[in-house]
């Protein structure tokens, strides 16, 4: 009776989440975006007033990475920005979605675009690693307007509805999303996408319930997907960070770091612990630069139920 429950729960909650974003893509036309700061702000004091259970895990987390380095004031002042960009970023991405892209996609700024053109150059394909930072949202859609052909892979979960309206926009723009699961029909298609000499974005800054390599971050262990590096390993593939930051004056900037490399050696899953330890490192220094701009609500120090070491397939690719 409860995972009957469960499961009617989710099925409408999946109808009233889709309805409700299906509304967002037709009313955000017709209002400035001043309005949608407004109604992000709201929804931001809402949320920050009525979840204490995510309020509580943002603190601690927050606690827990910057005990240390931050006081409770700053932590206080952390918290309201990380729930602001909270509400921000779903609202923002639908706007800049339904209105001229000229208007507002094209006028997120790109740097470090030599680094992805060189990566291109190799003919290897390249691995975007993402994190939820920013307007993570919005990477593929602002490639994709340069020209670049962008690959992501999503996690329906219990939203196939919401996912399916979020895909159908993606594709407006050339972009080319394809769930996880089954994930022998998902590792394929990334396979092929990076043959194609295309890019695969991956998010890989949450804690990895099973199969994560343990790595540390911000001085604590955390069990962190090896998918950037077993499929970089194995394809040659460079992984390049992106991400689209806020900055001053209302502007925002698509970030793309230098390849993240390590020396291969005989050992593949040794290697695949080496590049992931390093890619996270870069994530955390990241975070460390923008921390009101990432998420906090992910468990990412919890230890995995019946931990046991990464088994790497010999057979991939």
């Amino acid at each position: 009776m409860k995972k009957r429950r469960a499961k009617i729960g989710h099925l409408v909650g999946d109808v009233l989440i889709n309805g409700f974003t299906i509304s967002i893509f037709f009313l955000f036309r017709f209002v400035p975006h001043g309005m949608v700061i407004v109604l992000a702000k709201f929804l931001a004091a809402t949320l920050f007033a009525l979840h204490k259970k995510y309020k509580t895990r943002v603190i601690q987390n927050l606690t827990f990475a910057f005990g240390k380095e931050k006081d409770s004031n700053e932590i206080a002042r952390l918290v309201r920005e990380i729930f602001l960009n909270l509400a921000l970023t779903p609202f923002e991405s639908v706007y800049f979605y339904v209105n001229p892209f000229e208007e507002y996609l094209l006028k997120i700024e790109i740097s470090g675009e030599e680094y992805l053109k060189s990566a291109l150059s190799q003919g290897k394909g390249v691995i975007a690693l993402g994190i939820h930072l920013g307007l993570f949202t919005l990477v593929g859609a602002r490639l994709s307007l340069s020209g670049y052909r962008f690959n992501l892979i999503y996690n329906e979960g219990n939203y196939p509805k919401l996912w399916k309206t979020l895909g159908d926009r993606q594709r407006r723009l050339g972009q080319n999303p394809f769930p996880l699961k089954p994930t022998t029909s998902s590792l394929k298609k990334s396979l092929n996408c990076l043959r194609r000499n295309e890019i695969l974005y991956l998010i890989a800054d949450e804690q990895q319930r099973r199969g994560g390599v343990p790595t540390p971050f911000f001085g604590q262990v955390a069990f962190t997907p090896v998918g950037p590096a077993m499929l970089s390993l194995k394809t040659d593939a460079p992984i390049l960070p992106m991400f689209i930051l806020r900055e001053g004056n209302n502007s925002r900037r698509l970030m793309i770091g230098p390849p993240i490399t390590i020396e291969k050696t005989s050992d593949l899953e040794k290697d695949i612990e080496t590049l992931s330890v390093k890619f996270t490192k870069v994530i955390e220094d990241t975070v460390r630069q923008y921390p009101g701009q990432w998420s906090w609500l992910n468990r990412r120090w919890k230890t995995p139920k019946n931990y046991s070491p990464i088994v790497i397939s010999r057979t991939v690719g």
